[in-house]
C-alpha cells in the first residue's frame, strides 16, 4: 500500500459548506494557495455532511443543521458557492442523493417518526414518499437506470427497541413512486450504505460484523453471492463506486483515525489518500472521477472537504 506522502493532494474546501465550522488546522500537504484553514479557528457548531454529487458536477447537495437544530437538504452551485436550502421541515432530512438523470434526489427523513425514504425534484419541490413502514429506512442511492432506489431497513429487527449488538439492517430496493418494494439480503446483523456499480451488475455495501468490525463487502445486483472486499480487523465501510467501475472508495481506522482510501474493484491495490487526523468518512466520488468529497469531523463539527485525484 502505497502511503499518501507520495500522492500530490490538493485539499480544497467546498464553498461555503463548512461555514467555518470546523476547528482543525490545515489540511495535510495543503499548498499555500489553497491554504484556506491557515490556523486553528472555532467559530460555530455548524454541521454539513453527506455529499452527492449531481450527474454533470455542477451541484452537491448535502444535509446541514446551519438553519436550527434539525438537518435540512441543501444543494451547493459548485461554480458560483451559492447554497439553497430545499426542505424546511420540522424533522431531520439527511443523506441526500441525486438520480442519474439529475432531476430528483431521494433521501431519509424522519418526519414520519420513523426514518424513511422520500422523494423530491431537485428543486425541492414535490416531495413524496416512497416507503411505508414502521422501522428506519436509511441511506438511499439510485440503481444507474434511475429506476430503483437501493436502501437499509431495520424493519426485519426482532425487537425495534435493541441494543446497537442486537440490530438488524437488510437492504431493499423500491421504485421512486413506492412500488415493488422488495428485499435483497438476510445476511443478519446490519448491512449500510448501499451502492450500485455504473453497470449496475454489482452492489457494494458495508457489513457490521460481531463484535467490533466493520467490512466493505460486494454482492450480485440481486443480492446472491455476497463476498468480504476488505478483510482487515480494522473498521472499513461507506463504499462508493468510481465512475468507471475499476475502483471503490471507502473510509478505514485502519491506521488510528478514520482516513480515506481507494482500492480496485476486486478488493486489491489499497491506497490510502487522506491524512487528516480527524474522522473522514462518507466519501462521494465526482461524475469525472477527478476529485473525491467526503465528510471530516473534529471537536463536535463536521464540514465537507474535497481532494483532487492524481
Amino acid at each position: 500500500m502505497r502511503d499518501a506522502s507520495w500522492i500530490q493532494l490538493r485539499y480544497r474546501l467546498l464553498a461555503n459548506l463548512l461555514l467555518l465550522s470546523i476547528s482543525f488546522g490545515a489540511p495535510s500537504r495543503l499548498p499555500a494557495a489553497d491554504a484556506v484553514l491557515s490556523a486553528p479557528t472555532e467559530i460555530a457548531t455548524v454541521s454539513n455532511e453527506e455529499s452527492s454529487w449531481s450527474p454533470d458536477g455542477r451541484r452537491i447537495a448535502f444535509d446541514s443543521d446551519r438553519g436550527g437544530k434539525h438537518f435540512n437538504i441543501y444543494v451547493l452551485d459548485v461554480a458560483s458557492g451559492k447554497v439553497m436550502r430545499l426542505t424546511e421541515s420540522d424533522a431531520d432530512d439527511i443523506t441526500p442523493a441525486f438520480s442519474p438523470d439529475g432531476r430528483s434526489i431521494a433521501f431519509s427523513s424522519d418526519r414520519t417518526g420513523h426514518n424513511q425514504i422520500f422523494v423530491m425534484d431537485a428543486d425541492g419541490k414535490h416531495v413524496r414518499r416512497a416507503t411505508q413502514d414502521s422501522s428506519d429506512d436509511i441511506h438511499p442511492s439510485w440503481s444507474p437506470d434511475g429506476k430503483l432506489i437501493i436502501y437499509c431497513s431495520a424493519r426485519g429487527n426482532p425487537d425495534q427497541t435493541a441494543a446497537a449488538e442486537g440490530e438488524r439492517y437488510e437492504i431493499y430496493t423500491v421504485r421512486p413512486d413506492g412500488s415493488d418494494d422488495r428485499r435483497l439480503t438476510n445476511l443478519g446483523g446490519i448491512n449500510t450504505y448501499p451502492n450500485y456499480s455504473p453497470d449496475g451488475k454489482s452492489i457494494a455495501f458495508r457489513k457490521v460484523l460481531p463484535p467490533k468490525n466493520s467490512e466493505v463487502w460486494i454482492m450480485n445486483s440481486d443480492g446472491s453471492d455476497p463476498k468480504n472486499l476488505t478483510n482487515n480487523p480494522a473498521f472499513d465501510g461507506w463504499p462508493f463506486w468510481s465512475p468507471d467501475g475499476s475502483k471503490i472508495v471507502f473510509a478505514s481506522n485502519r491506521n488510528g483515525a478514520y482516513d480515506i482510501y481507494t482500492m480496485n474493484a476486486d478488493g486489491g491495490s489499497v491506497q490510502r489518500i487522506t491524512d487528516q487526523h480527524a474522522r473522514c468518512t462518507s466519501p462521494k466520488w465526482a461524475p469525472d472521477g477527478k476529485k473525491i468529497s467526503f465528510d471530516c469531523s473534529k471537536d463536535r463539527h463536521v464540514g465537507i472537504l474535497m481532494v483532487d485525484m492524481p
